[in-house]
């Protein structure tokens, strides 16, 4: 305290919130704890980066995993991947996906010819990087797109996606 020239009262030297606040942490931590701090807080920033680049566009219901991810030898025998590549806005495939489902209900986990039949639905209206890396895979163009995998092999479907003609091409094919 100091005297003021106003009739000797004192008078307080009063620094700014801020200047006081960063003084007392200043005063009370010491280095140590401000690079724990500091790493702490990078910590956070890296994983909350990762968590919004990598875990959570697996989370977007959009997205289906592929049988790339699927053990050797899990199902006891050979697999065959039946992928539907398909939009919402588009008029064929709103068309197609109920012959889809139908063959999907049909034949989803049941062996064809020594075949295990597996079906992935690929939504390409909101394209995730999941989704555009699979269409660039397998050079989808246009929709609705039906490719079976088969023994390392793609192959392309080339009809009017009905269950009939989609049961014939499984048959034939697997």
């Amino acid at each position: 305290m100091t005297k003021s020239m106003f009739g000797g009262m004192p008078s307080f030297n009063v620094k700014s919130g801020a200047d006081s606040f960063f003084s007392r942490v200043r005063n009370n931590m010491s280095w140590g704890t401000i690079g724990i701090i500091l790493a702490v807080i990078a910590f956070l920033i890296v994983s909350i980066y990762y968590y919004n680049k990598v875990i959570a566009p697996k989370m977007n219901p959009s997205y289906k995993a592929n049988s790339e991810n699927i053990p050797v030898g899990s199902q006891g025998g050979k697999q065959a991947e039946l992928l539907l590549f398909s939009v919402d806005w588009c008029p064929h495939c709103k068309t197609a996906k109920p012959e889809w489902e139908s063959l999907k209900q049909e034949y989803q986990g049941k062996t064809i010819n020594g075949y295990v039949v597996i079906f992935t639905d690929v939504n390409c209206t909101n394209e995730s990087p999941e989704v555009e890396k699979l269409m660039n895979t397998y050079k989808v163009e246009g929709y609705p797109t039906i490719k079976l995998l088969k023994d390392g092999q793609v192959i392309e479907y080339d009809a009017k996606p009905t269950k009939a003609t989609l049961t014939q091409f499984l048959n034939s094919v697997l």
